[in-house]
């Protein structure tokens, strides 16, 4: 099963604060160049700032996407146990312990809090996608379904 995008969207913190990104930067240039009166700031410069600005978010964003999706199609499933799970304001920490090759691995994950991330409770079983090489990369699978 593939994760879907607005899951990826909406659960996985980074990749929520990149596309959140966009209408703040274009937002702001704007107003960099209504709002200074003097001339010292003009469309090209708007310009200027915000390519290079969406194209940092576009790139980490982009990143994110690829990471989890290469984890669903490449990852290991291994059951996990959550060990800790952190909630500040609008996003949440969530940690989890697993065996992998013959040792216990710990992991995080930043996610967004949403009913999902709620839901989950330290000592809860999971299912994370490990990746192999890096046994400490890995995603908790059910918030990207």
């Amino acid at each position: 099963m593939k994760p879907r995008l607005g899951s990826i969207l909406w659960t996985d913190f980074p990749a929520l604060f990149c596309l959140l990104c966009f209408p703040i930067i274009w937002l702001i240039s704007a107003q960099l160049m209504l709002f200074r009166h003097d001339g010292g700031f003009t469309a090209r410069d708007a310009l200027m700032l915000a390519i290079p600005l969406s194209l940092a978010a576009g790139g980490l964003l982009t990143w994110r996407i690829v990471r989890i999706r290469r984890l669903f199609a490449h990852g290991q499933l291994v059951r996990a146990q959550i060990t800790r799970v952190d909630v500040a304001m609008d996003r949440a920490r969530v940690e989890f312990a697993y065996d992998f090759a013959g040792r216990r691995v710990s992991s995080w994950t930043p996610v967004h809090k949403n009913k999902q991330v709620e839901a989950l409770a330290v000592n809860q079983e999971v299912e994370v996608l490990v990746d192999a090489s890096h046994p400490g990369n890995a995603i908790l699978r059910q918030l990207y379904l």
